[in-house]
């Protein structure tokens, strides 16, 4: 006796050298299991509204042990595994019976634990002899070294549950959209059932039979536990007549254009506002239907909270299932031109320049920079405005003014210190263009520059993910010009707006600036309150343009602004900015230039310490004969005792037409006469007269501001404009005759 005890001590501590030398020798690799998850997306109220299936086009949802409540312990381990509590990995009675069943040929049984089948989903090779031994020894692994919490979850993750669905929570989405915790008895007991021949006893063989087979298996089940004793009679009668539905829908998927962008595996809150995001979208759908006459299909929006820079609701196209009208474009990162909505952020760093007062005036009269002139939406000069009127009718020759004035604090250089993705080239390439909408920009970065302005000067970009690590937030403009700003902004004509539109304003004050691009093609509005920033587009993916309809020609007034009030309206009544510090009123002369004793004085609101005193190089020559037709000067003389005339009487002239390096093309079937081209140059000498030196001609006589025209042959021309002071500009042009 004691000479057995003691082989079968040798015997055991054999077999547990030769586990651990095994063990080492082949150590488990659990990483097999670890397989690519399928992506769930919550809203910011924790509402599934997204699934994607994982990379390898499963749906695979990971149970945590937290979530293996008794009730799905206790049913799955009475269907798969009743000893799994006791047993080592491998159950050896189970073993024994299966090979006597197969030896006597009264059938095949299977002896596999829930430990075996995690070992075997390691591998997923074929059922053969040394395969099972493998899995055997690894079933030992895996009970060394995890708990049996830890190995039920494993199998739960990773058992199938019919075609793509793989583990017990995406079973439990798919067939009954519910999370495992929410699942009842009848449903645990079902689903519990699936893996063990889930081609058969997945739901879908069952849709034609009226659920009858679901229910049949589930009760099956139910007997079973019952007769362990580990469900009580009343349990199991409520369960035994509860008659389960599956409900195999898609898979949810409310923000399309975000589950296509989001790369992420596992649970990935955001920061939508479900509600909001619907709201809008039917909005959006709403109005396209209407604005289909004007040849538009599309359209775009965002709404961003200004504290947190989290996006609320984020509509990148009217909807993502259009194909005919490329619904999967994304509106809110393709290049749009922002037509006018550019020219607050040049007002803002025009106050803080001194150059501007919200009631100084401005001159809107014709300019001509580097051969550009500029013109307003309306083709007519307004003579003189407000800066407040300047910007509120969104006229282009002030704002391309102020925005040169600017020089090293313009627009351009404002950008540059932003996360603006498409301001690739230098300056000089957008020119004056860039003012008024020559960059083209996402609409998504338009309304973070317009949440900067919210934020009184603060820029930060928007996210739509919950706990992505933003960068963090840089002053770049004044809250005391954001401030002006905004109030001139808020105040701005709604002159397109019925009285529905008005009424619907009234109920909270907005700031906002609408764009038009060339031909319509882009038509906009962006708005903010200090809670929420708005932006709204309109247009075609396709660049087509949109067209007029009985008379109407499309507008980012007409057209998007309707949408960004309605959008405010769900948004609820709201504040308004606070005056912050540094904002004082105090009396200012209006005058756009001030010739003399001020014309006019007026109590103004301004930054304190700010220099607003007169800028002598606010005078061009185009201004300074605009100021001669309208009577305000008789003559340059005039303006001798000007304290800036001493700079004035420096500048060159300047040549307005014809323009620097441009070729010009005559019909050569036409008369002399008609061929002639335009000479006009403008002089800040006290003496009006100019002298044409075209070529290696003799000069022509002419007067400052006043055309004249003259043949040029075909060929290359240089032409210069000198003054009485002896300055002189010079270009050069090409003419050709077809």
């Amino acid at each position: 006796m004691i000479k057995f005890i003691k082989q079968s001590i040798i015997i055991l501590i054999s077999i547990f050298l030769l586990f651990f030398l095994l063990n080492y020798l082949f150590p488990l690799n659990t990483n097999r299991l670890n397989k690519p998850l399928s992506t769930l997306i919550y809203d910011n109220a924790n509402h599934l509204i997204a699934v994607k299936l994982s990379s390898d086009g499963f749906l695979r949802i990971p149970i945590k042990q937290k979530e293996l409540n008794s009730s799905i312990k206790k049913i799955v381990l009475a269907y798969e595994d009743q000893h799994f509590e006791k047993h080592f990995g491998v159950n050896p009675f189970s073993i024994i019976r299966a090979l006597w069943f197969n030896l006597t040929k009264q059938g095949k049984i299977g002896a596999s634990t829930i430990t075996m089948q995690v070992a075997r989903m390691m591998h997923n090779k074929p059922r053969t002899f040394t395969q099972k031994l493998i899995e055997i020894f690894q079933a030992f692994q895996l009970e060394w070294q995890y708990n049996k919490d830890e190995i039920l979850t494993f199998y739960l993750n990773n058992a199938p549950y019919g075609g793509n669905v793989e583990g017990f929570a995406s079973a439990s989405l798919k067939y009954f959209q519910l999370e495992p915790s929410s699942l009842s008895l009848s449903q645990v007991a079902y689903l519990s059932s699936i893996p063990k021949n889930p081609n058969a006893n997945r739901p879908q063989i069952y849709k034609n039979k009226k659920h009858k087979n679901i229910n049949k298996i589930k009760n099956k089940l139910l007997q079973r536990i019952k007769n362990l004793n580990l469900l009580n009679e009343e349990d199991y009668q409520r369960a035994k007549v509860e008659q389960i539905f599956v409900n195999i829908q898609n898979l949810p998927n409310k923000i399309p254009h975000i589950t296509a962008k989001i790369k992420q595996e596992g649970v990935v809150p955001t920061t939508i506002n479900m509600s909001i995001q619907t709201q809008v979208q039917n909005i959006i759908k709403a109005q396209i239907k209407e604005l289909k006459k004007f040849n538009i299909h599309n359209a775009a929006a965002i709404i961003i909270d200004n504290k947190s820079m989290s996006i609320l609701a984020y509509i990148a196209s009217q909807d993502f299932y259009d194909h005919q009208h490329g619904g999967q474009n994304d509106g809110l990162k393709a290049l749009i031109s922002p037509g006018s909505t550019l020219k607050p952020f040049v007002y803002v760093r025009a106050l803080e320049e001194g150059l501007i007062t919200p009631l100084k005036k401005l001159f809107d009269v014709p300019l001509f920079i580097d051969g550009y002139k500029p013109m307003n939406y309306s083709k007519e000069y307004l003579g003189e405005v407000t800066a407040t009127e300047a910007l509120q009718l969104s006229l282009n020759i002030p704002a391309v003014e102020l925005d040169r004035r600017l020089k090293e604090k313009s627009l351009y250089n404002l950008l540059q210190k932003t996360k603006v993705t498409s301001l690739t080239y230098p300056k000089s390439y957008y020119g004056s263009s860039l003012t008024l909408g020559g960059l083209g920009l996402p609409l998504k970065e338009n309304a973070e520059l317009f949440a900067m302005l919210a934020n009184g000067g603060t820029y930060q970009q928007a996210s739509y993910l919950k706990y992505k690590t933003k960068e963090k937030a840089i002053q770049l403009l004044s809250p005391q010009a954001t401030y002006l700003v905004s109030n001139i902004l808020a105040d701005a004509p709604r002159l397109s707006f019925s009285s529905t539109w008005e009424k619907m304003h009234s109920m909270t004050r907005v700031a906002f600036k609408t764009g038009t691009s060339a031909h319509a093609k882009d038509l906009l509005t962006l708005g903010y309150t200090p809670k929420y920033t708005v932006a709204v587009w309109y247009g075609n993916f396709s660049g087509e343009a949109s067209k007029k309809y009985q008379g109407v020609h499309p507008t980012g007034l007409k057209i998007a602004s309707p949408t960004l009030f309605k959008i405010f309206n769900i948004l609820g009544k709201q504040t308004w900015f606070e005056a912050p510090q540094g904002i004082v009123t105090k009396g200012i002369c209006q005058d756009a230039i001030q010739l003399g004793v001020c014309q006019q004085k007026v109590k103004d609101q301004v930054i304190e310490n700010i220099d607003t005193k007169q800028q002598c190089h606010a005078m061009r020559a185009e201004v300074l004969s605009y100021l001669q037709k309208q009577g305000s000067i008789n003559a340059i003389n005039e303006l001798k005792n000007h304290q800036c005339y001493q700079e004035w009487k420096f500048y060159k002239p300047l040549i307005t037409s014809p323009i620097h390096e441009k070729t010009y093309m005559h019909n050569y079937l036409l008369p002399q006469t008609m061929k002639e081209t335009k000479l006009e140059c403008f002089s800040f000498e006290e003496d009006a007269k100019i002298y044409w030196l075209i070529d290696n001609n003799a000069p022509i006589i002419g007067t400052s501001g006043k055309p004249m025209y003259h043949y040029l042959s075909p060929g290359k021309h240089q032409i210069s404009c000198l003054d009485e002071g002896s300055k002189m500009m010079s270009i050069e042009i090409t003419i050709e005759e077809l």
